[in-house]
């Protein structure tokens, strides 16, 4: 009877080099103010995101959705009926409506790392706005490039994307285009 570790030697002996990496780390935090309660900014911000959020693995998939509730998933379901899609990351920690900490790829996926993504939201100006901070804190196969486009990201979801998606009101009209978007097509 050959050996595990005999087996594991002939296959590795037959195998392609392997690539190593150095693993890095990066912290980076944004904060966007937005003309909004508190609430609502969590609850736009939550739940169906298909909305506001522009980037996607499917063309157009059915559902894109951050469930608000510890252990809950940021998913994205390919098509209608159907169990194809992606897990975007797991909710972590949620204390509603002022933190949301989700731990995933988000959109990385294929990549060896760990990122802990946390909002926090602040009621400012009486309540009437939101400063809505992104903390990531992110290691493993990351370089500076990569840690750039990953805080590039979150900057135009936020700002670019949920910032003027509320402020035009477009949450109230679920459904409709949005003016805010409008360059978008």
């Amino acid at each position: 009877m050959i050996s595990l570790f005999a087996a594991l030697a002939l296959q590795t002996a037959e195998a392609p080099p392997v690539e190593p990496f150095e693993p890095q780390g990066f912290r980076a935090q944004i904060v966007i103010d937005i003309e909004a309660p508190r609430a609502t900014v969590f609850d736009v911000a939550t739940g169906d995101v298909k909305p506001w959020w522009d980037h996607t693995f499917y063309p157009d998939p059915a559902e894109l959705v951050i469930e608000p509730a510890l252990g809950g998933r940021f998913y994205e379901r390919f098509l209608e009926g159907r169990e194809d899609g992606v897990i975007h990351a797991e909710v972590i920690s949620v204390y509603r409506p002022e933190l949301l900490r989700l731990e995933g790829p988000l959109g990385l996926s294929g990549r060896a790392y760990h990122l802990v993504t946390t909002w926090t939201l602040e009621e400012t100006a009486g309540g009437e706005q939101t400063r809505f901070t992104v903390d990531l804190a992110m290691m493993g196969e990351v370089d500076a490039e990569l840690a750039a486009i990953v805080r590039n990201v979150w900057v135009h979801f936020i700002e670019g994307r949920l910032k003027p998606f509320i402020e035009a009101g477009c949450h109230e009209a679920p459904g409709q285009p949005c003016p805010a978007f409008a360059e978008d097509g």
